[in-house]
């Protein structure tokens, strides 16, 4: 079961952010973001219920690899280990909205053991941001958790990927319109800065075609101004030159002349079979 809500029409401020008091932000968070945190989700509400949800999906598989090939003995004995790095996987978790990005961080214990340490940081620039997807399973629902898919334009792809995927955030439904708020403010802000640039374009190439244009036709040969001068039969339109946009648009009234006469010739050809 999964819900999915796209962006809404810029400039639209229908969700309410949520204010500073409501979201516990952390000294050393503070720190590392040099942008201001307007939202922080939560994962202490879940975090049991999302350890036992993990925790039944790898003894699931273990049973069944032990049927098959045995090797789900070393995936049972592996559980005490793996339950322990989920612990501190899912305490360490910090997800912020920032005015301009979503920042997801996450430091737990290596799944080797004796391997250090691993880090991740992901970083969501609001401005790519194209859908926010909430997903619950069978089983999730059975512990009250979701999987929260953020999907974006990134790395130069057509197609949507999934740049950010959390699972077991508490109020899913609310950091959802946190990102969908922010995210149509930035893209606002960038369709405003565009269309003066667009104008500015406009402007820069029809100035360039004046520019272009206008020597060209002062700088025609002697011979042909004085040819067009002397004919007699040349029109007021030819003395001030012959624009290759209207060629082209003559030679499409001389073609669709020619196909209305091949049309009628034809139908008048399938008329006079039928009468015979």
């Amino acid at each position: 079961m999964s819900h999915t809500e796209g962006l809404p029409g810029l400039g639209s401020s229908k969700y309410p952010l949520l204010s500073d008091s409501e979201s516990e932000v952390d000294e050393d968070d503070v720190a590392d973001t040099s942008e201001q945190i307007l939202y922080t989700a939560s994962f202490d509400e879940l975090a049991e219920n999302n350890l036992q949800y993990d925790t039944i999906i790898w003894m699931s598989i273990s049973l069944l690899l032990v049927l098959a090939w045995g090797v789900g003995i070393i995936m049972l004995l592996y559980l005490p280990f793996k339950r322990y790095v989920l612990q501190k996987d899912i305490s360490s978790r910090k997800l912020h909205v920032t005015p301009t990005q979503i920042v997801y961080k996450v430091s737990r214990p290596s799944y080797i053991p004796f391997w250090g340490d691993a880090t991740i940081e992901k970083q969501v620039p609001l401005s790519l941001v194209i859908d926010i997807i909430i997903e619950q399973g069978c089983l999730q629902s059975v512990y009250g958790i979701h999987t929260l898919r953020i999907e974006s334009i990134a790395h130069g792809k057509a197609a949507p990927v999934d740049e950010l995927l959390v699972q077991g955030v508490s109020n899913p439904g609310l950091l959802r319109k946190v990102i969908i708020t922010e995210a149509a403010k930035v893209q606002e802000v960038g369709a405003s800065l565009k269309t003066p640039a667009l104008i500015g374009e406009g402007e820069s190439m029809v100035r360039m075609t004046s520019l272009t244009e206008g020597p060209a036709v002062l700088l025609r040969s002697p011979s042909k101004s004085l040819k067009i001068t002397a004919s007699p039969h040349h029109t007021p339109a030819d003395r001030r030159g012959v624009i290759p946009g209207d060629i082209l648009l003559n030679k499409l009234e001389e073609v669709t002349k020619s196909v209305k006469k091949i049309e009628f010739l034809i139908e008048k050809s399938q008329a006079s079979l039928e009468s015979s």
